[in-house]
Protein backbone atom coordinates (compact mmCIF):
# COMPACT_ATOMS: atom_id res chain seq x y z
CA UNK A 1 0.00 0.00 0.00
CA UNK A 2 0.78 3.80 -0.51
CA UNK A 3 1.22 6.65 1.36
CA UNK A 4 -2.33 8.33 1.25
CA UNK A 5 -2.43 11.00 -1.06
CA UNK A 6 -5.86 13.09 -0.03
CA UNK A 7 -7.93 12.87 2.17
CA UNK A 8 -8.78 8.90 1.69
CA UNK A 9 -4.89 8.42 2.57
CA UNK A 10 -4.72 5.31 2.93
CA UNK A 11 -6.82 3.35 1.92
CA UNK A 12 -7.28 5.71 -1.60
CA UNK A 13 -3.23 4.55 -2.34
CA UNK A 14 -4.49 0.80 -1.88
CA UNK A 15 -6.00 1.16 -4.92
CA UNK A 16 -4.00 3.00 -6.92
CA UNK A 17 -1.39 2.20 -9.83
CA UNK A 18 1.97 3.30 -8.16
CA UNK A 19 2.92 4.74 -11.43
CA UNK A 20 0.22 7.39 -12.29
CA UNK A 21 0.84 10.07 -9.23
CA UNK A 22 3.40 13.06 -9.41
CA UNK A 23 6.28 10.63 -10.46
CA UNK A 24 8.17 11.92 -13.55
CA UNK A 25 7.53 15.24 -13.45
CA UNK A 26 9.08 18.38 -10.89
CA UNK A 27 6.47 20.39 -10.88
CA UNK A 28 6.69 24.73 -10.94
CA UNK A 29 8.06 24.42 -7.22
CA UNK A 30 10.97 23.71 -8.24
CA UNK A 31 10.88 27.20 -9.95
CA UNK A 32 9.58 28.86 -6.61
CA UNK A 33 6.76 30.50 -8.37
CA UNK A 34 4.22 28.25 -7.91
CA UNK A 35 2.95 24.55 -7.01
CA UNK A 36 1.55 21.13 -8.65
CA UNK A 37 0.01 19.12 -5.93
CA UNK A 38 -2.93 16.71 -4.96
CA UNK A 39 -3.73 15.64 -0.70
CA UNK A 40 -2.18 12.54 0.49
CA UNK A 41 -2.11 9.85 -1.97
CA UNK A 42 -0.35 8.68 0.78
CA UNK A 43 1.18 10.15 -1.45
CA UNK A 44 -1.57 8.92 -4.05
CA UNK A 45 -4.70 9.86 -4.94
CA UNK A 46 -6.86 6.54 -5.74
CA UNK A 47 -10.36 6.69 -5.05
CA UNK A 48 -11.45 4.94 -1.24
CA UNK A 49 -14.32 2.79 -1.30
CA UNK A 50 -17.02 2.57 -3.77
CA UNK A 51 -18.08 5.73 -5.68
CA UNK A 52 -21.56 6.81 -4.07
CA UNK A 53 -23.49 10.08 -4.33
CA UNK A 54 -24.87 12.10 -1.70
CA UNK A 55 -28.15 14.26 -2.11
CA UNK A 56 -30.35 14.71 -4.92
CA UNK A 57 -29.74 17.59 -7.88
CA UNK A 58 -32.91 19.42 -6.18
CA UNK A 59 -30.66 20.02 -3.33
CA UNK A 60 -27.61 21.67 -5.45
CA UNK A 61 -27.96 25.49 -5.44
CA UNK A 62 -28.18 26.31 -9.67
CA UNK A 63 -26.93 29.95 -9.18
CA UNK A 64 -23.39 29.11 -11.10
CA UNK A 65 -21.68 31.80 -13.24
CA UNK A 66 -23.67 35.53 -12.53
CA UNK A 67 -26.19 36.65 -15.22
CA UNK A 68 -26.28 32.68 -16.65
CA UNK A 69 -27.73 29.47 -16.14
CA UNK A 70 -25.26 27.10 -16.77
CA UNK A 71 -24.66 24.18 -14.00
CA UNK A 72 -21.47 23.36 -13.81
CA UNK A 73 -20.46 19.83 -11.95
CA UNK A 74 -17.07 19.86 -10.59
CA UNK A 75 -15.14 16.29 -10.62
CA UNK A 76 -11.44 17.14 -10.53
CA UNK A 77 -10.20 17.31 -7.08
CA UNK A 78 -9.95 21.01 -5.69
CA UNK A 79 -11.69 22.03 -9.08
CA UNK A 80 -14.66 22.64 -6.70
CA UNK A 81 -11.98 25.35 -4.80
CA UNK A 82 -11.12 27.34 -7.85
CA UNK A 83 -14.49 27.00 -9.22
CA UNK A 84 -15.90 29.05 -6.18
CA UNK A 85 -12.71 31.56 -6.70
CA UNK A 86 -14.22 32.30 -9.90
CA UNK A 87 -17.35 32.87 -8.91
CA UNK A 88 -19.04 29.71 -10.00
CA UNK A 89 -21.06 27.50 -7.78
CA UNK A 90 -21.17 23.80 -8.52
CA UNK A 91 -23.71 22.06 -8.64
CA UNK A 92 -22.53 19.17 -7.87
CA UNK A 93 -18.91 18.37 -6.20
CA UNK A 94 -16.65 15.31 -6.02
CA UNK A 95 -15.45 15.15 -2.49
CA UNK A 96 -11.84 13.78 -1.90
CA UNK A 97 -12.64 11.16 0.30
CA UNK A 98 -15.26 8.90 1.88
CA UNK A 99 -18.85 10.03 3.34
CA UNK A 100 -17.99 10.69 7.39
CA UNK A 101 -14.10 11.45 6.04
CA UNK A 102 -14.73 14.75 4.98
CA UNK A 103 -17.44 17.46 5.65
CA UNK A 104 -20.52 17.07 3.93
CA UNK A 105 -20.94 20.12 1.90
CA UNK A 106 -18.23 18.61 0.04
CA UNK A 107 -15.79 21.07 0.16
CA UNK A 108 -12.77 21.59 2.87
CA UNK A 109 -12.52 24.65 5.87
CA UNK A 110 -10.52 26.97 3.24
CA UNK A 111 -13.48 26.89 1.09
CA UNK A 112 -16.43 26.98 3.52
CA UNK A 113 -16.78 31.11 3.38
CA UNK A 114 -16.87 30.97 -0.50
CA UNK A 115 -19.43 28.10 -0.70
CA UNK A 116 -22.02 30.28 2.21
CA UNK A 117 -24.98 28.72 2.39
CA UNK A 118 -25.05 26.81 -1.33
CA UNK A 119 -25.79 23.24 -1.16
CA UNK A 120 -24.78 21.42 -3.92
CA UNK A 121 -24.60 17.62 -4.06
CA UNK A 122 -21.93 15.42 -3.00
CA UNK A 123 -20.05 12.67 -4.87
CA UNK A 124 -17.63 10.59 -3.19
CA UNK A 125 -14.92 8.52 -4.19
CA UNK A 126 -14.70 9.62 -8.09
CA UNK A 127 -10.84 9.23 -7.69
CA UNK A 128 -11.33 5.43 -7.19
CA UNK A 129 -13.20 5.67 -11.10
CA UNK A 130 -16.64 6.53 -12.39
CA UNK A 131 -18.49 3.42 -11.66
CA UNK A 132 -21.91 3.47 -13.03
CA UNK A 133 -22.89 4.78 -9.66
CA UNK A 134 -20.77 8.11 -9.80
CA UNK A 135 -21.85 8.22 -13.98
CA UNK A 136 -25.68 8.06 -12.15
CA UNK A 137 -25.36 11.04 -9.48
CA UNK A 138 -23.26 13.09 -12.22
CA UNK A 139 -26.84 12.44 -14.37
CA UNK A 140 -29.22 13.21 -11.46
CA UNK A 141 -27.27 16.85 -11.31
CA UNK A 142 -28.22 17.58 -14.36
CA UNK A 143 -25.30 19.67 -15.42
CA UNK A 144 -25.10 21.57 -18.35
CA UNK A 145 -21.07 22.02 -18.05
CA UNK A 146 -18.55 19.27 -16.51
CA UNK A 147 -15.48 20.47 -14.75
CA UNK A 148 -12.98 17.23 -14.41
CA UNK A 149 -9.28 18.26 -14.58
CA UNK A 150 -7.68 17.50 -11.99
CA UNK A 151 -8.80 13.82 -12.21
CA UNK A 152 -7.98 10.71 -14.14
CA UNK A 153 -10.46 10.22 -16.79
CA UNK A 154 -10.12 7.73 -19.43
CA UNK A 155 -11.43 7.66 -22.41
CA UNK A 156 -14.97 5.26 -21.63
CA UNK A 157 -15.30 7.81 -18.57
CA UNK A 158 -15.09 10.92 -20.95
CA UNK A 159 -17.09 9.20 -23.62
CA UNK A 160 -19.73 9.20 -20.80
CA UNK A 161 -19.43 12.23 -19.45
CA UNK A 162 -20.06 14.18 -22.73
CA UNK A 163 -22.74 12.46 -23.29
CA UNK A 164 -24.35 14.61 -20.34
CA UNK A 165 -22.83 17.72 -20.93
CA UNK A 166 -20.09 19.22 -22.53
CA UNK A 167 -16.72 17.94 -20.60
CA UNK A 168 -13.69 19.54 -19.98
CA UNK A 169 -10.18 17.62 -18.92
CA UNK A 170 -6.79 17.95 -18.05
CA UNK A 171 -5.00 20.17 -20.30
CA UNK A 172 -2.91 18.27 -22.77
CA UNK A 173 0.38 16.21 -22.21
CA UNK A 174 -0.19 16.86 -19.03
CA UNK A 175 -0.17 13.31 -16.56
CA UNK A 176 -3.59 12.50 -14.01
CA UNK A 177 -2.79 14.44 -10.68
CA UNK A 178 0.19 16.14 -12.20
CA UNK A 179 -1.50 19.25 -13.53
CA UNK A 180 0.66 22.30 -12.46
CA UNK A 181 -2.10 24.83 -10.32
CA UNK A 182 -2.03 27.37 -12.59
CA UNK A 183 -2.75 25.17 -15.71
CA UNK A 184 -5.57 23.71 -13.31
CA UNK A 185 -6.72 27.53 -13.14
CA UNK A 186 -6.32 28.80 -17.16
CA UNK A 187 -8.35 25.22 -17.78
CA UNK A 188 -11.21 25.97 -15.80
CA UNK A 189 -11.15 29.87 -16.14
CA UNK A 190 -11.47 29.41 -20.10
CA UNK A 191 -13.89 26.64 -19.77
CA UNK A 192 -16.01 28.82 -17.56
CA UNK A 193 -16.12 32.20 -19.42
CA UNK A 194 -14.23 33.42 -16.92
CA UNK A 195 -10.20 33.98 -18.44
CA UNK A 196 -9.38 37.30 -17.00
CA UNK A 197 -10.40 36.30 -13.68
CA UNK A 198 -8.38 33.20 -13.97
CA UNK A 199 -5.34 35.07 -14.44
CA UNK A 200 -5.66 38.10 -11.40
CA UNK A 201 -6.24 35.03 -9.30
CA UNK A 202 -2.92 32.92 -10.74
CA UNK A 203 -1.08 36.36 -9.56
CA UNK A 204 -2.76 37.08 -6.74
CA UNK A 205 -1.74 33.08 -5.62
CA UNK A 206 1.98 33.39 -6.72
CA UNK A 207 1.94 37.17 -4.90
CA UNK A 208 1.12 34.66 -2.00
CA UNK A 209 3.82 32.82 -1.98
CA UNK A 210 6.10 35.96 -2.66
CA UNK A 211 4.97 37.68 0.65
CA UNK A 212 5.77 34.33 2.32
CA UNK A 213 9.57 34.65 0.72
CA UNK A 214 9.73 38.33 1.29
CA UNK A 215 8.47 38.44 5.05
CA UNK A 216 11.22 35.37 6.11
CA UNK A 217 14.70 35.77 4.30
CA UNK A 218 16.07 33.32 7.40
CA UNK A 219 13.95 30.65 5.67
CA UNK A 220 14.82 30.73 2.21
CA UNK A 221 17.07 28.05 1.23
CA UNK A 222 16.84 25.84 4.44
CA UNK A 223 16.63 22.22 3.88
CA UNK A 224 13.50 20.77 4.45
CA UNK A 225 11.40 17.57 3.68
CA UNK A 226 7.50 17.04 3.70
CA UNK A 227 6.71 13.73 5.33
CA UNK A 228 3.68 11.52 6.37
CA UNK A 229 3.83 8.27 8.94
CA UNK A 230 2.07 5.53 8.05
CA UNK A 231 2.34 1.49 8.54
CA UNK A 232 5.47 1.91 10.73
CA UNK A 233 7.18 4.20 8.36
CA UNK A 234 7.70 7.08 7.06
CA UNK A 235 6.23 8.25 3.60
CA UNK A 236 8.66 11.62 2.01
CA UNK A 237 6.93 13.72 -0.75
CA UNK A 238 9.52 14.69 -3.33
CA UNK A 239 9.06 18.05 -5.25
CA UNK A 240 7.09 15.55 -7.55
CA UNK A 241 4.13 15.89 -5.21
CA UNK A 242 2.04 19.03 -4.28
CA UNK A 243 3.27 19.05 -0.65
CA UNK A 244 7.02 18.62 -1.72
CA UNK A 245 6.21 21.47 -4.60
CA UNK A 246 4.48 23.85 -2.09
CA UNK A 247 7.69 23.93 0.59
CA UNK A 248 9.94 24.64 -2.53
CA UNK A 249 7.59 27.51 -3.45
CA UNK A 250 7.86 28.77 0.17
CA UNK A 251 12.01 28.99 -0.83
CA UNK A 252 12.74 25.92 0.93
CA UNK A 253 14.93 23.24 -0.41
CA UNK A 254 14.50 19.40 -0.56
CA UNK A 255 17.77 17.77 -0.25
CA UNK A 256 18.68 16.18 -3.79
CA UNK A 257 19.54 12.77 -1.67
CA UNK A 258 16.03 12.85 -0.32
CA UNK A 259 14.57 13.09 -3.76
CA UNK A 260 15.65 9.92 -5.11
CA UNK A 261 16.18 9.12 -8.57
CA UNK A 262 13.67 11.90 -9.06
CA UNK A 263 11.00 9.68 -11.37
CA UNK A 264 8.63 9.13 -7.97
CA UNK A 265 6.48 11.41 -5.97
CA UNK A 266 7.45 9.82 -2.94
CA UNK A 267 9.42 7.50 -1.29
CA UNK A 268 9.43 5.49 1.64
CA UNK A 269 11.95 5.41 4.47
CA UNK A 270 12.14 2.52 6.83
CA UNK A 271 12.76 3.46 10.48
CA UNK A 272 16.47 2.21 10.20
CA UNK A 273 16.87 5.21 7.86
CA UNK A 274 15.21 7.56 9.70
CA UNK A 275 18.83 9.33 10.12
CA UNK A 276 18.63 10.55 6.58
CA UNK A 277 15.85 12.82 7.80
CA UNK A 278 18.77 14.38 10.00
CA UNK A 279 20.36 16.38 7.48
CA UNK A 280 17.35 19.08 7.29
CA UNK A 281 16.53 22.24 9.05
CA UNK A 282 13.42 21.83 9.28
CA UNK A 283 10.95 18.55 9.14
CA UNK A 284 7.15 18.96 8.13
CA UNK A 285 5.09 15.49 9.33
CA UNK A 286 1.63 15.62 8.36
CA UNK A 287 -1.10 13.93 10.12
CA UNK A 288 -3.83 11.51 8.55
CA UNK A 289 -6.54 10.39 10.88
CA UNK A 290 -3.81 10.26 14.06
CA UNK A 291 -0.95 8.69 12.49
CA UNK A 292 1.67 11.57 14.38
CA UNK A 293 0.63 10.57 17.67
CA UNK A 294 1.86 7.03 17.14
CA UNK A 295 5.06 8.64 15.71
CA UNK A 296 5.63 10.80 18.52
CA UNK A 297 6.07 7.62 20.48
CA UNK A 298 8.64 5.82 18.68
CA UNK A 299 11.80 5.38 20.43
CA UNK A 300 13.77 5.40 16.65
CA UNK A 301 12.14 8.88 15.76
CA UNK A 302 12.50 10.63 18.61
CA UNK A 303 16.03 10.12 18.95
CA UNK A 304 16.71 11.46 15.27
CA UNK A 305 19.36 14.74 15.93
CA UNK A 306 16.12 16.32 13.89
CA UNK A 307 14.21 16.05 16.98
CA UNK A 308 16.24 16.53 19.49
CA UNK A 309 17.11 19.69 17.66
CA UNK A 310 13.80 20.78 18.02
CA UNK A 311 13.44 21.52 13.69
CA UNK A 312 10.34 18.87 13.45
CA UNK A 313 6.89 20.83 12.74
CA UNK A 314 3.29 18.52 13.04
CA UNK A 315 1.19 19.91 10.67
CA UNK A 316 -3.05 19.20 10.90
CA UNK A 317 -4.45 16.41 8.19
CA UNK A 318 -6.35 19.63 6.99
CA UNK A 319 -3.22 21.42 5.84
CA UNK A 320 -1.75 18.28 4.32
CA UNK A 321 -5.17 18.04 2.73
CA UNK A 322 -4.79 21.77 0.85
CA UNK A 323 -1.28 21.13 0.55
CA UNK A 324 -1.85 18.28 -1.65
CA UNK A 325 -4.55 20.23 -3.78
CA UNK A 326 -2.96 23.08 -4.35
CA UNK A 327 -5.05 26.26 -6.26
CA UNK A 328 -5.53 29.72 -5.43
CA UNK A 329 -7.64 28.70 -2.47
CA UNK A 330 -5.88 25.83 -0.88
CA UNK A 331 -2.69 27.98 -1.47
CA UNK A 332 -3.32 30.82 0.50
CA UNK A 333 -4.50 29.13 3.78
CA UNK A 334 -1.96 26.34 3.66
CA UNK A 335 0.48 29.12 4.17
CA UNK A 336 -1.14 30.86 6.98
CA UNK A 337 -1.47 27.35 8.66
CA UNK A 338 2.17 26.59 8.03
CA UNK A 339 3.14 30.14 9.39
CA UNK A 340 1.30 29.44 12.45
CA UNK A 341 3.46 26.44 13.14
CA UNK A 342 7.19 28.19 12.49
Amino acid sequence: MHLPRLNCLARRASTTNPDRSHETRRPTGRAKAATAVLVASGLLVAGCAKGTGDGSSDQADPSNAPGTNERVASLGLGDSDTLLALGVAPVTIAAWGQKGDVDASGVGPWAKDLLGDKKPSVIYDVARGFTPQVIEEVTKANPTKIIAVNQAVDKQAADSLNKIAPTTLKPEGTQDWQIPWQDQVKTIATAVDKKDKGEDLIGRTNKAFGEFRKNHPELQGKKAAVVMPYQGKLGLYTSGDGRGAFIESLGFDIPKELEGDGKTFYRDIAPENYDQLNSVDYLFVLDYQGAVDAVRKEPTFNNLDVVRQGKVRFLSEDTGNAMSMPNPVTIPWAIEQLKSSL
